[in-house]
């Protein structure tokens, strides 16, 4: 029978082992031990409070790591099951959590399906994971001549850098018309701030598009998981169609060069084939699919 233990120091040599295992296969976890060795003794034992052990007579089969629960929802940093115990995974193991609601982003693979699956989640929103060779990127030049087009001679087209304590009520509103086909909850100046103060915030990689100093569109680029991803990324409704997604998005590759950054990476909504299709047109390659989950 499989149960939950606490992560303690006597049993944190076993959980390493595991937990090399759960790094042999492609996933979008956080790194535990990353985070963990930087830690003084007193932040390190309160890291162990929010890893729960998966066991089966005594040793240790899994592991699942989540955030510090603020509210109801929690979100889940990693989870792994060891494959030869995933059919005896059901969701009476997380009853614990039964007020909360656990969420969980992760790659869609057979094992990660079943294991989620076992547990009682339910797949709520699955994206296509993409990536670019920033040395493979060749369209600036193209987009330059588009911008200097006859049909833009009349626009003056310009970026400039989101701005703290100024630009939090305008981001709102700009994601918020963004974002309103996709069935997204929308969102708040809290939810900005908050944004602002998480640790993946790059705050000179966060840019408005302008024509004739009107906002029409946003993105940013953050580092989170290892990886420098594009985010919030997209044009308004009444300016779509014209080229300008185009430009938003050369706009934030050029600067990831002159950051020398090697990848880029990006997550879209699987049924939202036009964005797919400009970031194909970029250079960006699909790699695999990401899904949310929750229980």
């Amino acid at each position: 029978m499989i149960s939950l233990k606490k992560l303690t120091s006597q049993n944190l040599d076993e959980f390493k082992k595991v937990y090399s295992q759960s790094k042999l296969s492609e996933n979008y976890d956080r790194d535990f031990f990353k985070l963990y060795d930087e830690q003084n003794f007193v932040v390190k034992f309160i890291f162990k409070r929010f890893l729960k052990l998966f066991t089966y007579n005594n040793d240790i089969i899994g592991f699942m790591w989540y955030e510090t629960p603020m509210d109801i929802n929690i979100r889940i940093w990693a989870l792994y099951i060891d494959n030869r115990y995933l059919s005896l995974l059901n969701e009476n193991l997380l009853k614990s959590f039964n007020n909360s609601l656990l969420s969980y982003e992760a790659v869609d693979s057979n094992r990660n399906i079943e294991t989620l699956q076992n547990l009682g989640f339910k797949m709520v929103r699955p994206t296509v994971f993409m990536k670019l060779q920033i040395s493979n990127y060749n369209k600036d030049s193209y987009l330059l001549k588009y911008e200097n087009g006859k049909d833009n001679t009349s626009k003056i087209i310009t970026f400039r850098t989101f701005k703290i304590g100024e630009d939090e009520e305008i981001r709102c509103k700009i994601q918020n018309d963004i974002f309103s086909d996709y069935s997204r909850i929308p969102l708040t100046i809290e939810d900005v701030y908050s944004d602002l103060n998480q640790d993946y915030y790059i705050n000179d990689l966060a840019i408005f598009m302008e024509v004739n100093n009107v906002i029409i569109g946003y993105g940013q680029i953050v580092f989170n998981r290892d990886i420098y991803t594009v985010v919030n990324f997209g044009i308004i409704a009444a300016y779509r169609g014209r080229g300008y997604g185009r430009l938003l998005l050369n706009k934030l590759i050029i600067l990831s060069t002159a950051k020398a950054m090697q990848h880029l990476y990006i997550r879209v909504d699987k049924n939202n084939t036009k964005a797919r299709e400009l970031y194909k047109w970029a250079g960006f390659e699909e790699k695999y699919m990401i899904s949310k989950w929750e229980r």
